[in-house]
């Protein structure tokens, strides 16, 4: 069992980090293989819409600090993308890394049901955000990536953690751990 885990968060010991690691223990087993990658910490570009990975490539052509995480992707049984929410969306840095699965679809993506490389994956995306109400973004953002990786064959699957500053903020990172490990398990 292999699981890796995209950090979108520009923190260190973010709350959404704390969660990803969570839902990560909680599927592998004795002899698992975890790995995390802090997209924060890489030298990052965003996809170029070459269309290199549609006509002559099956991976995404561009060599920089990403392309071995996209290709511990293809390898892993689970995925994990963290992110906090800024300022009503994922951070700059998760959303480099989703743009660059802009590679995973199939050249025939358009037309085809089955759409994705990676289809059957399974992938847990947990989003943190100050806001109270959980579902504040629940039809518009979380409902958009969680359809975006659906449509690529993924099983997709979301936890929203609203964890305001204060006193209560590790009783509801606790709390959302144990959601995160229940949804990855449904998975």
């Amino acid at each position: 069992m292999k699981v890796v885990a995209i950090l979108g968060s520009p923190r260190q010991a973010a709350d959404s980090t704390k969660i990803a690691e969570a839902a990560a223990q909680a599927v592998l087993g004795a002899d698992g293989e975890f790995q995390k990658f802090a997209i924060n910490d890489l030298s990052v570009r965003g996809c170029q819409a070459c269309y290199a990975c549609k006509k002559k490539a099956e991976l995404c052509v561009i060599k920089d600090e990403l392309a071995p995480v996209l290709a511990a992707c293809r390898e892993a049984d689970y995925l994990i993308l963290a992110s906090p929410i800024y300022i009503g969306d994922i951070t700059a840095q998760a959303k480099l890394f989703v743009d660059r699965t802009f590679s995973w679809f199939k050249p025939d993506f358009y037309d085809s049901p089955n759409a994705g490389r990676l289809a059957g994956k399974k992938i847990l995306l947990v989003f943190t955000q100050g806001n109270p109400d959980p579902g504040f973004y629940k039809g518009s953002l979380f409902a958009a990536l969680e359809g975006y990786f659906q449509r690529q064959g993924f099983k997709a699957k979301y936890v929203v953690a609203a964890i305001p500053r204060g006193p209560e903020a590790e009783a509801k990172v606790a709390e959302a751990q144990k959601e995160a490990a229940a949804a990855i398990k449904s998975l």
